[in-house]
């Protein structure tokens, strides 16, 4: 809701104070004092010099009760219709979605995730039960391609609105590992080529929850323990990543390119694609084919093909760009 609306209200409703007041204290003064001030607010005067001030007081009294109410209305209608508009525009969002993510949970991993995804640009679908957790991405987030549902994601008819079969991914993050793998369950029957991604507390439900159709099972009890062990002795890696993750200027990231059949007009090597001097990245790694192993630091004679995969470092729009010359 507007702050020129909620100003306009309390005007409003300032106004009519003074007026009641203004009209006690004058009806007083004009009995000067005959007559209770509590009397002198509402009751009707018989002389002369009362009927001119209540006609005064009419006038007023009658225009700010009506300037009050109109504002009332209109902070009512005007903030349940802004209301109504965001959750038609939401809707026509998420009908048009393609290729997004779908995040299922906002709480405390939930959350980091889709942050990260928006501030990548990778549109997203949240579904979670606290609406107030959604509404504060999408506030955080404004021009993002970002949808959400409030709802349990659990529930078939809630997942069904997200238009999983349209999207490239989904994470299950919600608090319960079981919750994660009924959601890797039917996700998986919803949608077959979605790449699964679910969050799981215990390690022994780390197989499972595979089995049951994730692509890859993350705990974030043992990405914790990792992460104090490399606090521990490589400090200063970790501290450039870190500074990487929150540098404003631009959001850089070690992202994968998996090559398609516009690579031929990019160049046969490294060297003749010229990645670093048309795109501003760098390629750290390549790799044939998902069942061969990396090639680290490459030198530029590395042969270019479809279906070979980039590790670069690079921007979210560096990578966009390389993404559409080599698709």
């Amino acid at each position: 809701m507007g702050s020129a609306l909620t100003r306009r209200l309390a005007m409003g409703l300032a106004l009519l104070v003074i007026v009641v007041i203004g009209g006690g204290v004058g009806y007083y003064l004009i009995g000067r004092g005959a007559w209770t001030l509590g009397d002198c607010v509402y009751m009707t005067m018989i002389t002369e010099y009362a009927r001119a001030f209540t006609v005064v007081l009419l006038v007023f009294g009658t225009g700010s009760i009506v300037y009050f109410a109109s504002t009332v209305t209109a902070f009512i209608i005007e903030g349940d219709l802004k209301n109504v508009l965001f959750a038609s525009r939401l809707k026509k969002r998420m009908k048009r979605m393609k290729d997004h993510v779908v995040v299922c949970g906002a709480g405390s991993t939930g959350r980091n995730v889709i942050e990260e995804l928006l501030t990548t640009g990778v549109p997203v679908v949240a579904i979670d039960i606290r609406e107030s957790e959604l509404r504060e991405i999408a506030e955080k987030f404004p021009k993002a391609e970002y949808s959400y549902i409030v709802g349990d994601a659990t529930d078939d008819d809630v997942m069904a609105g997200a238009g999983l079969e349209r999207a490239r991914g989904l994470v299950a993050a919600l608090s319960s590992d079981k919750d994660n793998l009924y959601l890797t369950v039917s996700g998986r029957q919803l949608s077959p080529a979605v790449r699964i991604v679910a969050r799981c507390a215990e390690l022994s439900h780390v197989e499972k929850i595979r089995k049951s159709g994730a692509d890859a099972v993350v705990s974030p009890n043992f990405i914790g323990g990792m992460r104090l062990v490399s606090e521990l002795l490589r400090p200063a890696v970790v501290r450039f990543l870190d500074d990487m993750l929150r540098d404003r200027r631009a959001a850089y990231r070690i992202e994968e390119i998996r090559l398609g059949d516009g690579t031929v007009g990019l160049g046969a090597t490294l060297r003749e694609a010229r990645v670093r001097e048309r795109f501003g990245m760098t390629v750290l790694a390549v790799r044939a084919s998902d069942n061969q192993s990396w090639v680290y630091n490459p030198d530029a004679n590395e042969k270019l093909a479809p279906g070979m995969t980039l590790v670069v470092l690079g921007s979210a729009e560096q990578v966009a760009e390389l993404r559409r010359a080599t698709a």
